[in-house]
């Protein structure tokens, strides 16, 4: 029976296999006879070329093959196909020929064959035995193929479920893969995985529902494969005179513990001949004799000894190690304990060679190291001794510390992120630390932030692609398996971990992300269990609710784990090469900077927590301090995180620091254009850092106004700021921009900024000496500040009902509501009063506020929704117990703006109602990538069908029971925060009673040509009305637009054509579309007024708005546009951004110089000094070293900014606005935050 998986391509002569088999088979020529062929495992070595092929079909006699009664095939696969696909010319004959019988099991093969016929090879009968079946597989190919899946003792069997045709005939393919050939199996999911062939291109990929059971049966028998082969010869060096010392002394200590007497004996008198010979100083212990008695158990004399010629005779150290390591896998498991019991005495010398000026020396003591980590990674059943005897000593030795890290960090490397290898010295780490926790883990956190510090050297656009990002990640899972029990020494080193922590979150691979989140769970709890640390029962309760806090499928999102099931379980995953870890094996995420807020305030929180039961302690100086470093120097993957991070963290803030951060924004403004450039031919995160920078620094901006002191001009010159983020038109970067223009205001009300002025005047004063720069930003977008601030403020947010994130759409009402608030506080009327400043606001408002159109009446028209609408759940019912004027009931009845369903988009946010509010100051329970649930947000949001619910405003007009019960926004976090917010309530409230009162009079009108009498006002209006009709398209919404234009057609007659352009096609699909009568009837009353006041030409037409500098109100206030001429703009903002600079920040320089921002005085934690200076500072691995600076690399994020309230200092006396994104979060424990620190409403 021939095998032709003995056939070996260019090993084996063809003409002499030909004439073997004639030779064999010519006594069998005369009579029928049959052939079985095992195709076993053959493949292209085994290969027949094509024309020696050819003479197997003419060197035979004919007979020979007229008497072939029958040809076995047995086993054939995938390459026998092909092969016989590609020959199909030479094997015409056996196509389809009945003789020819293919064999896919040996008992089939039997009912042929006799079995003592068959006389098929041992390793073939072999991969029959011991097997685990797997059915229905699917092979994933170009082709999808179902298959069958064994796994026997030395081979894994792939076998297709399904017959393919071979020379005609319907085959079972049966592919063989030997452990031996097994280079690579990545476990991809739990339901596929990858297997890696020697000598095969591509990795062949499988479905299955019991992948981890699969892949596990793989490694074991590859396991088994290695451990059965032999090892490699030593090639034994060439002992050197110096060498012999160290070498026999081995020999002899591992010999007295042998358990033959004589070899004992022998050993004792081998040592005593030893220390005679080479005068070795044993002080008198050993004395060479005949007959010696020594018992089996002398292992503490073997020690003993040892210790003496370690502590007396060093020169021999490294010749004996090198020894000992080198006999240590030839030795039984006794004597390899033994081996590490007197082993352990000489590793404190390797330090005196480190001190060495001989470089050779040096090299011999990390190659030792280097041997000893090799023996801890294969020497399995020795490891947990090796750790403990080794490790545990080498890590008490403070000047070896550097040397032993650069060895492991080296090996880590080697092997790649989640290797065998990796892993063990990160879990070896854990030894190295029991012996000196503050030494290590200070090394350790110390090198990390070295190797992060010098990606600034030569950044990228993301940490990943960084030359380091291999020793990052590495020293990422040292630091995970340190940080358990308190080994990473939290109380001295937690500002240093939150700045890495913050660095890293939802970076890398899904294990390390894992990683990430396991190392802050681990800080916690050693927070908790740190006998160093005594905090109050009230702390504990902050870290233990944390604890709980951090492991919620919330925070998992954050990390950016939110499909894992357990951090721990996907941290800890192993695997033969685990494809979690692989760098191309996960799907990149962009990180939102809300994401990192939301985490840095929680660990802010923490922080601050701690730090009131220690005293004097500078954690938060220290963490501020990183922070800034990288805030202010280059570095696209980390300078937009450290921003976000520094503002969030910061309890003061300098003017300097300010116009560092502002700069920051000038410099990414052009790198936008560039972005939009390339957008169309770049994908992924790659290009998303101008805009992510930009971001940031607004964020930061936001965070650090409330910081700033009172009289500072920069709080008015913000606004200018916040207002040209969001003339960038750019989704993720208006969200920011809202965010800032709310806390400005929110911060100058704090400031008593509005009490005698109107925002129109505060904030045009302080534009008065960039009005050059800033008239020229107005033309670009078309709304004219000069010409009326309000209609051009209202102009920007219009285009906030636009974003897809309900965040920042419920950001934007709350923003006009303020604006409303504000102008009603200057002219000491009711806020909801229709005049020349407010109408802006009260237009804006109209569609989200039932409030707004319950006070701004009709003159001219009734409602027809009356019939349309439920009064059941209207929240205006309140009123009825208060207001039982007759007055008041018939407005009531006329004004029923009540929707039944206001568009849902409006109420994804949840806010706390008054009373649940937790002082907890930073908690979110919604963002713009995770919603509360639909039962939270009726909880919260009550019966509320409208936008009323976000006001919030201390000195507005409001109702007992909205006071006590309705819904708020998160606190307005507000400066200089005294006294005199309480003295200012109650002297408004004595002095001004009229500001409780509430404007019911019909003659409070929206469209009151008494009142508007300026046609420009007029105009923007109804162009504000008609701008909101034609972008939205909530029926309700329409319905209401159109009852108010349909007044304004009748009460502003000469100026209503200005809007026709933009009515004219909304109106025609209306009326040849639609059907509902309430919406037609506002509809025809324009058409009949329009026709009835019909002037030719028009007083005002269209081109009237361009005359005054809104002829863009309409546009800008549309949807948000992905083709924009940013590249015109940018120069402006740039220009701009400097003329601020230079007329509010003059002269401001760098506190401690531009170097000193760069590089702060040693921010690192400070290690424990060493003696030695080799290698710790250059030398940190192969991968450290030859870094090349590069040039900016700009790219994009696609997140939304989301900001949260944070708690102020104690000693600061500041607060910060939390925005819209950001909910106080509700704990039934209560709260742990300091009294002191208050928050208004």
């Amino acid at each position: 029976m021939p095998c032709l998986l003995r056939f070996k391509t260019g090993q084996i002569n063809g003409d002499l296999l030909i004439y073997h088999v004639l030779l064999t088979l010519k006594p069998y020529y005369a009579k029928p006879y049959e052939i079985v062929v095992d195709l076993t495992h053959v493949g292209p070595s085994n290969r027949f070329k094509t024309d020696f092929l050819s003479k197997w079909f003419v060197v035979f006699p004919g007979f020979a093959y007229e008497n072939v009664a029958a040809v076995y095939v047995y086993n054939c696969n995938t390459w026998v196909r092909e092969y016989t696909k590609y020959h199909e010319r030479l094997l015409t004959g056996l196509k389809g020929s009945k003789k020819l019988l293919f064999i896919d099991s040996p008992g089939r093969l039997a009912e042929y064959v006799e079995p003592d016929q068959q006389k098929l090879p041992a390793a073939t009968l072999a991969l029959e035995e011991d097997l685990k079946v797997f059915h229905n597989a699917l092979k994933l190919a170009h082709k999808d193929t179902k298959v069958s899946i064994k796994v026997g003792s030395t081979a894994v069997q792939v076998t297709s479920a399904e017959r393919t045709r071979v020379l005609g005939q319907s085959v079972f393919l049966n592919d063989i893969y030997y452990a031996s050939e097994i280079e690579e199996i990545c476990l991809v999911d739990e339901s596929q995985f990858t297997l890696t062939i020697a000598n095969q291109g591509t990795p062949l990929t499988f479905m299955h529902q019991e992948c981890e059971a699969i892949v596990q049966s793989i490694i074991h028998i590859r396991t088994r494969w290695e451990l059965s082969q032999p090892d490699s010869i030593p090639q034994h060096t060439k002992i050197r005179p110096k060498d012999v010392p160290g070498t026999l002394l081995n020999i002899a200590l591992l010999n007295l513990g042998s358990s033959d007497p004589s070899l004992r004996s022998a050993a004792y008198n081998l040592l005593c001949a030893l220390t005679c010979t080479f005068n070795l100083k044993i002080e008198g212990q050993l004395l060479e004799t005949s007959g010696l008695c020594i018992p089996a158990n002398n292992t503490l004399f073997i020690v003993s000894i040892s210790k003496t010629l370690a502590a007396n005779e060093p020169h021999l150290t490294l010749e004996f190690l090198e020894e000992c390591i080198s006999g240590f896998s030839k030795s039984s498991i006794e004597l390899k304990h033994l081996c590490l019991e007197y082993m352990t005495p000489w590793l404190l010398n390797l330090v005196r060679f480190c001190k060495h000026n001989d470089d050779a020396k040096r090299q011999r003591v990390t190659a030792i190291l280097d041997k000893l980590i090799t023996m801890t990674i294969n020497e399995k059943q020795m490891y947990p001794s090796i750790q403990a005897k080794i490790w545990g000593s080498l890590g008490q030795i403070t000047d070896l510390l550097d040397v032993v890290l650069d060895s492991f960090i080296k090996t880590s490397a080697t092997g790649g992120l989640g290797s065998i290898k990796a892993e063990v010295m990160a879990d070896t780490a854990v030894a190295l630390a029991s012996g000196n926790v503050k030494l290590v883990s200070s090394k350790v956190i110390g090198r990390m932030c070295k190797i992060i510090d010098k990606t600034c050297l030569s950044p990228t656009p993301t940490l990943e692609q960084h030359l380091m990002w291999d020793d990052i990640a590495i020293l990422a899972r040292y630091m995970l398996m340190l940080s358990f029990n308190n080994s990473l020494d939290v109380a001295t080193h937690l500002p240093y971990l939150f700045h890495v922590v913050t660095l890293l979150v939802a970076t890398g691979p899904i294990s390390l992300r894992a990683s990430t989140h396991g190392l802050v769970i681990n800080i916690i709890h050693s927070l908790c269990t740190c006998s160093q640390l005594n905090f109050s029962e009230e702390t504990k309760q902050v870290l233990r609710l944390s604890l709980t806090e951090f492991s919620l499928p919330k925070f998992y999102l954050l990390f950016g784990i939110s499909k894992v099931k357990s951090a721990a379980v996907i941290a800890f995953r192993s695997s033969y090469r685990d494809r979690s870890f692989s760098p191309g094996s996960y799907e990149r995420e962009t990180f939102a900077l809300s994401s990192l807020e939301t985490v840095t305030e929680a660990l802010l929180e923490i922080m601050e927590a701690c730090m009131r039961d220690i005293p004097a302690c500078k954690w938060l100086d220290q963490w501020t301090e990183l922070a800034q470093k990288f805030a202010f120097q280059y570095n696209p993957s980390l300078q937009p995180r450290a921003l976000v991070v520094f503002g969030c963290i910061s309890k003061r803030v300098s003017h300097c620091q300010i116009k560092q951060i502002i700069r920051i924004l000038s410099k990414a403004s052009p790198l936008l254009s560039i972005d939009r450039g390339l957008e169309s031919c770049l994908k992924g995160p790659d290009n998303y850092n101008s805009q992510v920078l930009i971001e940031a620094t607004v964020i930061a901006l936001t965070k650090l106004q409330p910081l700033l002191s009172k009289d500072s001009a920069m709080h008015r010159a913000l606004f200018w700021v916040a207002v040209a983020v969001l003339q960038l038109d750019e989704v993720n970067l208006y969200s920011a921009g809202t965010a800032l223009l709310e806390q400005n205001l929110h911060t100058l009300d704090s400031l008593r900024a509005f009490n005698d002025k109107s925002p129109e005047e505060v904030f045009m004063e302080i534009r008065r000496p960039l009005d050059w720069h800033c008239k020229q930003m107005d033309h670009f977008v078309g709304l004219n500040f000069n010409s009326n601030f309000n209609f051009a403020l209202v102009g920007h947010l219009l285009k906030g009902y636009r974003h897809p994130s309900p965040t920042t759409v419920a950001r934007t009402v709350r923003i006009l509501h303020t604006l409303l608030a504000l102008v009603g506080k200057h002219l000491k009327c009711d806020k909801f009063e229709v005049n020349t400043q407010s109408v802006a606001y009260l237009a804006a408002l109209l569609t989200v506020s039932e409030e707004v159109r319950s006070r701004c009446s009709l003159k001219h028209r009734k409602s027809l929704l009356l019939s349309e609408v439920t009064m059941e759940n209207d929240p205006m019912d309140t009123y009825s117990v208060h207001h039982s004027d007759p007055t008041w009931r018939a407005l009531r009845e006329s004004q029923p703006w009540t929707s039944p369903k206001v568009s849902e988009r409006y109420l994804m946010a949840s806010y706390p109602t008054a009373g649940q509010i937790s002082p907890r100051t930073r908690k979110s329970l919604s963002l713009d990538m995770g919603q509360p649930s639909q039962a939270n947000t009726k909880k919260l949001l009550g019966t509320r069908k409208s936008f009323d619910h976000l006001i919030s405003d201390a000195k507005a007009p409001k109702r007992p029971e909205i006071e006590s019960g309705i819904t708020t926004p998160p606190k307005m976090r507000r400066v200089g925060e005294t006294e005199y917010e309480t003295e200012t309530q109650r002297i408004g409230t004595s002095q001004h009673p009229h500001l409780r009162k509430v404007s019911v009079s019909e003659s409070n009108v929206l469209l009151n040509e008494e009142v508007l009498t300026d046609p420009k006002i007029q105009a923007l209006l109804l162009t504000v009305l008609a701008t909101l009709v034609k972008y939205t398209t909530d029926e309700f919404d329409q319905r209401i637009l159109y009852e108010y234009l349909a007044e304004a057609s009748v009460v502003f007659p000469k100026v209503f054509p200005v809007v026709h352009n933009l009515l004219d096609s909304k109106i025609n699909t209306l009326l040849s579309l639609c059907q509902d009568t309430n919406l037609l009837s506002p509809v025809h009353g324009i058409v009949q007024s329009v026709v009835y006041h019909e002037e030719s030409p028009p007083p005002y037409q269209p081109s009237y708005l361009q005359s005054f500098g809104f002829n863009g109100l309409w546009r800008f206030a549309g949807p948000f546009s992905k083709q924009t001429q940013i590249p015109d703009y940018a120069e402006l903002i740039v220009k701009f951004l400097d003329a601020l600079i230079d007329t509010y920040l003059p002269g401001i320089e760098e506190e401690a110089g531009e170097e000193a921002q760069r590089t702060p005085t040693s921010p690192y934690p400070p290690p424990v000094q060493s003696q030695l200076s080799i290698t710790a500072n250059l030398n940190l691995s192969n991968s450290m070293t030859s870094l090349a600076t590069s040039q900016h690399s700009p790219g994009i994020d696609k997140e939304n900014v989301e900001l949260s309230p944070t708690t102020g200092h104690a000693s600061s006396g500041r607060t910060r606005h939390g925005s819209a994104s950001q909910v106080q979060k509700q704990r039934s424990a209560g709260s742990f935050k300091r009294s002191s620190i208050k928050k208004i409403v």
